[in-house]
C-alpha cells in the first residue's frame, strides 16, 4: 500500500469521526443515521463499514478518540510539573488547568463536546466502563499525583478527592463559557488559588476515629 493511499484512508477515517462526533452531539446515537454521517463526511456509505464495521463501533471510536484528546494533554502536563509542584504549587496547577481547558477554547468545540457527553449520559450507548477507562480514571490519577506532590502526606483517597474537586471546578468554567463574567485566565487563577489553599491547609486525619458508644436504655 502506497503512502498516498494510506494518507487518503487516514483522512477518510478522520472525516468520518469528525462528522459523526458533530452529528451524535446534535442528535444522539439513535437520531443519527450512517447515511447522514457519510454525507456529512463527503464519503461513500461503504467507508463506514470499511473503517468501523458498524455505527456502534463508530460511536465507540468517537468517544475513544475524544477521550485521548482530553486526557493526553493533562497527563503530559502532570509529568511536566514533576519537581515543581512541591515548591511552586500555583504554577503546577495553573499548567494543569490550562492543559485541561485547551480542547475547549473554541466555544463551538466546547458546546459540541458538552452535547456529546450529555447525549451519552441520557442514552448510555457506550460499552460499560469505556469513559472511566479512557478518560476519567487516567485524568484524575494524573491530577491526584500532582496533589500528592504538593502535599506528600495526603492519603491516596484524599488526593483523589482533591483531584475530583479541581476537575469539577474546571468543568464549571467550560459549562459557563457562553455566559463568562471574567476571562478564562482569571477563572483559572481563582481555581488554582482556592485549590492550593485547600490542599495545603487540609487536615487529612489518617487515623481512624474512635467509634461512639451507643447509649442503650435498659428498661427496669
Amino acid at each position: 500500500m502506497t503512502n498516498n493511499r494510506v494518507d487518503r484512508q487516514s483522512g477518510t477515517r478522520e472525516r468520518l469521526l469528525d462528522a459523526a462526533e458533530r452529528l451524535f452531539a446534535e442528535r444522539g446515537f439513535d437520531g443519527t443515521s450512517v447515511r447522514e454521517i457519510a454525507d456529512a463526511a463527503k464519503v461513500n456509505l461503504g467507508a463506514i463499514n470499511y473503517h468501523f464495521r458498524s455505527k456502534k463501533n463508530l460511536y465507540t471510536e468517537v468517544f475513544a478518540r475524544r477521550g485521548a484528546f482530553l486526557r493526553d494533554p493533562v497527563v503530559a502536563a502532570a509529568r511536566a510539573t514533576e519537581g515543581i509542584a512541591r515548591t511552586r504549587p500555583d504554577e503546577a496547577l495553573r499548567i494543569l488547568g490550562h492543559a485541561f481547558l485547551a480542547p475547549y477554547k473554541k466555544s463551538s468545540a466546547s458546546l459540541c463536546l458538552l452535547g456529546l457527553f450529555a447525549r451519552e449520559v441520557i442514552e448510555a450507548c457506550l460499552p460499560a466502563g469505556l469513559l472511566l477507562r479512557e478518560f476519567v480514571k487516567p485524568t484524575s490519577k494524573a491530577v491526584a499525583g500532582v496533589m500528592r506532590e504538593i502535599r506528600p502526606d495526603l492519603r491516596a483517597a484524599t488526593a483523589q478527592a482533591c483531584a475530583h474537586s479541581f476537575i469539577a471546578q474546571l468543568m464549571q468554567i467550560v459549562k459557563g463559557a457562553s455566559i463568562r463574567v471574567m476571562s478564562a485566565d482569571r477563572q483559572i487563577d481563582h481555581v488554582v488559588r482556592f485549590t492550593v489553599a485547600a490542599v495545603l491547609h487540609l487536615d487529612d486525619v489518617s487515623r481512624k476515629l474512635p467509634r461512639r458508644k451507643s447509649k442503650i436504655r435498659h428498661r427496669n
